[in-house]
């Protein structure tokens, strides 16, 4: 009989033990939970890949410390009150050091909502994430929101950061797509784009025009100074030299014949024909 109450001792102790993993990319949140009597109370955390050993009725929360993404669909009114649709996408990440906090003020990482979303975040993240989007959003003319979408991210993701700076939370990065205009507004964005590419045409060129202008004024500018020198340095005798030059030339060649004759009895040049 005392034997049979020692084995059945042994084998009590033995179902009260455990050894629970906490696997790559997870922090376990170890806590005891006695047999019959008194509290559960939190023991450590662990970093996985690791396990608690055999202990006697310890057990682990294991909370996935890795960035995730979470999308969430928006309708809002923009600034000028016109329905825009659109996604949001945020990178969310639990500091690994605050996995304690987490699971003692948020609730544990189990998930339990649309898309495995953990209970922190359906409790503790969705509605300031989707009220800081739309508080932002809604500074914002609908056509701004799709040439400003990196203003937007920046406006969003600086607000939860603030927000969650304290927390276990940690936001990584906030980014904008998918974004679905009415039909109307869509025309209205595809006539500003258009407006806007006709713009940089027209003035790229008018840059090539005034480059046009430019050139022909400089080339003006060289030939007018050029024909000021000519005129200044066209002197009589100058002129007299070119011409004998010329005369010169002319009789070197075996087809020209130059006669010399006086204008008049006054001593003037005489002229010159070439035949």
């Amino acid at each position: 009989m005392k034997r049979l109450m020692l084995l059945l001792v042994a084998l009590g102790g033995l179902v009260g033990c455990s050894n629970e993993s906490t696997p790559e990319g997870y922090v376990g949140y170890v806590h005891h939970i006695p047999l019959v009597f008194g509290k559960a109370a939190f023991v450590d955390t662990q970093v996985g890949p690791t396990s608690t050993g055999v202990v006697w009725r310890q057990f682990v929360i294991n909370v996935d410390v890795r960035a995730k993404n979470y999308t969430e669909e928006f309708h809002i009114l923009s600034r000028d009150n016109l329905m825009v649709g659109f996604e949001c996408h945020a990178r969310i990440a639990v500091r690994a050091a605050a996995v304690r906090a987490l699971i003692e003020e948020m609730g544990t990482s189990d998930p339990s909502g649309p898309n495995d979303w953990p209970e922190w975040y359906l409790r503790s993240v969705r509605q300031p994430y989707r009220s800081a989007v739309r508080d932002v959003v809604h500074e914002f003319d609908a056509y701004d929101i799709q040439t400003k979408t990196q203003e937007i991210s920046v406006q969003i993701l600086q607000r939860l950061r603030d927000e969650y700076a304290d927390t276990p939370i940690e936001f990584e990065s906030i980014s904008i797509g998918n974004i679905a205009y009415p039909p109307a507004i869509n025309a209205e964005i595809q006539r500003k784009l258009a407006a806007e590419q006709d713009l940089e045409r027209m003035s790229r060129e008018r840059q090539i025009a005034e480059q046009e202008a430019q050139i022909v004024v400089t080339n003006a500018r060289g030939r007018a100074a050029a024909q000021r020198i000519v005129n200044e340095t066209l002197t009589p005798l100058y002129v007299q030299h070119e011409m004998l030059e010329g005369f010169m030339k002319l009789s070197r060649s075996q087809r020209v014949t130059i006669i010399a004759a006086p204008t008049s009895d006054s001593g003037a040049g005489p002229v010159v024909l070439g035949l």
